[in-house]
């Protein structure tokens, strides 16, 4: 499910994993609903990481749920965590899989830190039975970012250049739908994830300890420090807009 600060642990991991998962968790119910996915489905998670998703999945009744990762510490926590789902230590673009095992596939927050994404994808629709289902729940678009007001939108250009020299595509968000359509995916759909604004983020340290992670060497901790307390106030004086435009895709396997 991605990289990141390697100061974090696998629980903080974890927690902000689920907390991604529940920012999709609207949509994932209503594609699954759409492609009349249900608890007696075969699914496929591709880049389970730490087994968020999957858990999210388990408490909502699906019962037959795989994951698979090339990350041995995230399966072995999930593994400890004793959640109920089928765990394998795999690469995503090499599926340890036959050909058309699963009612649908998915992954989240996975193809933009890819090299090759369509490979992946491809390996997706390979393991999934005809007329299944591929989705990608959440893709963010970090070009698009939105941070207002100044100077909060320094802050979010630095970090956006950040995860982009860490190898992050940046653009990834508006690239999905044409990538569902390469692997020759059929019925594709694609949209946005909502977004609403509420409270101060100071209820979320993970958020600021990944910033902060993503920043070392470009913002000196006086200067970060700086930017954190503008952020706060910005959010009391109710002005605070944060925005990543994150896409969501799913497409039927043809046959």
């Amino acid at each position: 499910m991605g990289n990141g600060p390697q100061s974090l642990s696998l629980t903080q991991w974890h927690e902000r994993y689920r907390q991604q998962g529940e920012w999709s968790a609207k949509i994932r119910d209503y594609l699954f609903a759409q492609a009349q996915i249900d608890y007696k489905h075969n699914i496929l998670e591709v880049g389970s990481g730490t087994g968020a998703i999957l858990e999210l999945l388990s408490e909502s009744g699906y019962l037959f749920l795989t994951g698979v990762d090339i990350n041995y510490h995230g399966l072995a926590f999930s593994k400890i965590k004793n959640f109920p789902h089928f765990l394998i230590q795999g690469d995503g673009y090499q599926l340890p899989f036959p050909t058309q095992t699963f009612d649908a596939s998915y992954c989240h927050y996975l193809l933009l830190w890819l090299e090759y994404p369509v490979k992946l994808l491809t390996e997706m629709r390979r393991v999934t039975k005809p007329g299944g289902w591929v989705i990608a729940l959440a893709e963010p678009d970090h070009q698009s970012r939105i941070d207002y007001p100044p100077p909060l939108d320094r802050l979010g250009k630095n970090q956006t250049q950040s995860l982009q020299d860490q190898g992050v595509d940046i653009q990834m968000g508006r690239k999905l739908t044409g990538l569902f359509h390469d692997i020759g995916l059929i019925d594709v759909q694609s949209g946005i994830l909502g977004a609403q604004w509420s409270s101060p983020d100071t209820k979320d340290p993970t958020e600021w300890q990944m910033l902060k992670w993503d920043l070392d060497g470009v913002l000196g901790e006086d200067e970060f420090s700086k930017y954190k307390q503008l952020n706060h106030q910005a959010w009391i004086e109710g002005k605070r807009v944060l925005f990543v435009p994150t896409f969501y895709a799913i497409g039927k396997t043809p046959g």
